[in-house]
């Protein structure tokens, strides 16, 4: 084979030709190429791309769901009277909105919001079956309602509701079929909002009510402090009572136990009042087949309302234990509604009120200034046994002599207590009556343009140590005169009254008695003005009184009524005789130890 010594000239004209080509084809494609992108604009139209695909997918899964036929949309259906809206959902049959068409929100001053006692508060109520299964899982449909009425069913559970046409009443019925047998579960919270001016009596007076099964009996869980909590025996009822408003749940069966706890808001929240929750065992049994019957109520705190039910409902208003509570229910209610039903105004209402009192109680208070007036006549011969006997080791002889002065005279020194023992128990009743008094919510008198809350007349918003936690950021004017009338009648009394112990003695009693209204200023500043305007009412009555016995009572006769008294030969009741017995044989005892 002959040896290649180098390139031919035919493969140099090859390597010419091709790189001929290759050169044309970039000039052409220089020429005729799309103008290129930049990073960023090539980055854009990325973006661009992904979102039109997001969107796609978006619109695909919307169209997915819709076209799902097991999809579930929540409906709510309103039930309503002339005093109550309702409003219910098909999620768990459960209650969205309770609207009193009467009542406002405090701050609502134009009036045109009903006040919702649900929407927003955050309630849950749920009934499980011993089976596990919840009422509040179920996604019921509508199967029948009207203006009053509403049947939901899911197909293994109904909820049969009806508004009363009249109140703020209506019956709840839950029916179906149980695997297991036991007895249901009720769970109850809410956090209650804010309806009134005054939020720390507002939370005083909101709290956990229910009525014992075995007596009848209504106990309440303590409003004051924070956390609350407690184990019911069997009950009929229970209801989250707010101060003007409740919340009732009456189980046909009533309740076995119930653990129930309340919660008060802080200052951070000035909106929360109180946080409930309760854990209730029905007492009913259920077994295959059942029905859970519940009458429920929402509604206002009115006594007379509240009593048509005849189910106890109205002794939820604490009017006081004992006999304060019997006084409010059975003596300052009925004045009250009485008075009311000729249409006077509140303020009026009150005045009439303190009338009526205190001219039931004239007799005692007459009594009671003529006593004061007989130790007022005896004032002299008290201040000649104070100086005869002045000195501390003295002082059992001066007793002595003074109790034999006021019994020579008819006298007492504690006749002018018995009126005010007796009205002690009114005004305590007076005290529990007020702040639970609906009617007087949002009614004005004077400068007071609610009664059923404090009148401020001065108002800060600085918060002061002490001041504002016990006194609040305000003065009310009604208080104010409550107090000064109050330091007033105490003088007009120390001037009437003559001083019978040590001087020392006197002053600290004195400075009590001065102390004592400025006291109860503060403990009743933030109560309602309709209370302090009765206290206030009360004593500007009781002076007028005691001005017109003063005019009335002559000293003089009855200083010479006293003296014929004297005259008269003494008769010692046998008690008397047993007294001076005692007292001789003491004074015997004290000779024969001195001889010895």
């Amino acid at each position: 084979m002959e040896q290649n010594k180098g390139i031919d000239k035919n493969q140099i004209a090859g390597i010419l030709l091709i790189g001929a080509i290759m050169l044309g084809f970039g000039w052409w494609q220089t020429k005729n190429a799309p103008p290129v992108e930049s990073a960023a604009e090539a980055m854009q139209d990325i973006e661009q791309v992904v979102e039109e695909e997001l969107v796609g997918e978006s619109q695909i899964a919307d169209a997915m769901v819709i076209s799902e036929p097991d999809a579930f949309s929540p409906e709510e259906i309103t039930l309503s009277n002339a005093e109550l809206s309702l409003t219910f959902s098909s999620a768990g049959a459960t209650l969205t909105s309770a609207a009193l068409a009467d009542y406002h929100t405090y701050d609502d001053t134009t009036k045109t919001e009903a006040l919702d006692l649900i929407k927003g508060n955050g309630q849950v109520f749920d009934i499980r079956l011993p089976d596990g299964s919840a009422l509040s899982a179920k996604k019921f449909e509508v199967i029948a309602s009207s203006s009053r009425s509403l049947v939901f069913s899911d197909g293994t559970t109904k909820v049969s509701i009806e508004l009363s046409e009249v109140g703020y009443d209506y019956s709840f019925i839950v029916s179906g079929t149980a695997e297991s047998s036991g007895k249901p579960e009720i769970y109850w919270e809410r956090s209650a909002q804010r309806t009134e001016k005054g939020i720390t009596t507002e939370r005083q007076y909101s709290s956990f009510v229910y009525q014992l099964n075995e007596d009848g009996d209504v106990e309440h869980l303590a409003g004051r402090g924070s956390d609350k909590s407690k184990t019911t025996e069997p009950i009929n009822w229970l209801a989250q009572k707010q101060r003007f408003f409740s919340l009732i749940i009456h189980p046909e069966q009533g309740f076995a136990s119930a653990d129930i706890a309340t919660l008060n808001g802080d200052d951070e929240n000035e909106n929360l009042v109180k946080e409930y929750s309760a854990t209730a065992r029905l007492n009913q049994t259920v077994s295959g087949a059942y029905t859970l019957p519940f009458e429920m109520y929402v509604g206002p705190n009115q006594y007379q309302l509240l009593k048509t039910y005849d189910q106890g409902y109205e002794k939820a208003i604490n009017f006081g234990w004992g006999i304060f509570g019997a006084i409010g229910r059975g003596v300052v209610v009925p004045i009250f509604n009485w008075l009311e039903g000729y249409g006077f105004g509140y303020g009026l209402i009150i005045f009439i009120m303190v009338l009526i009192i205190k001219l039931t109680l004239s007799p005692l208070t007459f009594a009671s200034y003529r006593s004061m007036a007989k130790m007022r006549v005896l004032k002299p011969e008290i201040d000649a046994i104070n100086e005869k006997f002045s000195s501390e080791k003295e002082n059992v002889q001066k007793q002595q002599a003074i109790m034999n002065l006021y019994r020579e005279a008819g006298a007492s020194p504690l006749g002018g207590c018995v009126p005010v023992i007796v009205q002690m128990p009114i005004l305590f009743a007076m005290f529990r009556f007020f702040p639970a008094s609906i009617e007087l919510r949002g009614e004005s008198f004077l400068w007071a343009k609610d009664l059923s809350t404090y009148d401020s007349i001065i108002s800060w918003s600085t918060q002061i140590p002490l001041i504002s936690t016990f006194f609040g950021n305000h003065l009310s004017l009604f208080t104010l005169l409550m107090t000064a009338s109050t330091i007033l009648y105490t003088w007009m009394n120390q001037q009437m009254t003559p001083q019978t112990g040590s001087t020392d003695q006197m002053k600290q009693l004195r400075v009590i008695m001065y102390l004592m209204p400025l006291m109860f200023m503060f403990v009743l500043n933030s109560f309602p003005s309709g209370l302090t305007y009765y206290y206030f009412l009360s004593n500007i009555i009781t002076f007028t009184m005691q001005w017109g016995i003063r005019k009335t009572v002559n000293d003089e006769a009855i200083l010479a009524k006293i003296e014929a008294k004297r005259a008269q030969p003494k008769k010692e009741s046998k008690f008397q005789q047993r007294m001076a017995e005692m007292q001789r044989q003491q004074n015997k005892n004290r000779s024969q130890r001195r001889n010895r």
